[in-house]
């Protein structure tokens, strides 16, 4: 499970990784700034990649970089947004309203402890390269919004979680993200020694 993440890349590393993955990014209106983020929090927006919705698929298959809200709206007055979705036993699909993404992060955030404040880490690659976690958007009134998969945790997250977000192999992006393979072929949780785990107090906290 994850509640926020650090966003603390740039746009060329993004460029970089997404060429390596056979997505490469099209920008449609220039090139954006990108700022980094120590934290994105459930209803901030955040950068995602896509399917890019003006390309034709029989020339290239590029994807896009679009800020889209963290969470889908709750399902219920005064509920929280769905910030994390189950990833075992479904099917995802791309489409005009919604489909498979990948949500560009520095680290993920996660808590251990049973009294406030709990300590907090942050779990980031161990080549400090930007990871990119599978995810699912959908459109809405509001604007395009995200919800992380999650899965059983890895060796890397079980001794933080019951539960842990996926981030993809940089083999596997375009996969997912073009939908040319199941989601249970993709959405594996990550081997040991992927992910390494550093204390990240809150700024004036010990």
């Amino acid at each position: 499970m994850c509640a926020s993440f650090q966003a603390r890349f740039n746009l060329t590393q993004l460029v970089r990784l997404f060429e390596q993955a056979r997505a490469p990014l099209a920008f449609d209106g220039g090139r954006p700034n990108i700022e980094p983020v120590d934290e994105v929090r459930p209803t901030d927006l955040s950068p995602v990649v896509r399917t890019h919705t003006g390309a034709d698929p029989e020339i290239e298959a590029t994807s896009e970089l679009v800020p889209m809200r963290f969470g889908f709206p709750p399902p219920a007055p005064k509920r929280p947004p769905v910030i994390n979705f189950r990833s075992e036993g479904r099917r995802f699909s791309n489409g005009p309203a919604g489909g498979r993404a990948l949500v560009p992060v520095s680290g993920f955030y996660e808590f251990t402890g049973t009294t406030y404040p709990k300590t907090r880490w942050l779990l980031g690659g161990l080549d400090g390269e930007p990871l990119a976690l599978a995810a699912v958007w959908r459109a809405g009134p509001a604007g395009d919004a995200f919800s992380l998969l999650t899965a059983e945790p890895g060796p890397d997250v079980a001794p933080y979680h019951s539960r842990g977000v996926l981030p993809l192999p940089v083999s596997l992006w375009a996969d997912w993200l073009f939908d040319r393979r199941p989601a249970e072929a993709l959405l594996s949780p990550p081997a040991a020694g992927t992910l390494v785990a550093t204390l990240a107090p809150r700024p004036g906290k010990k």
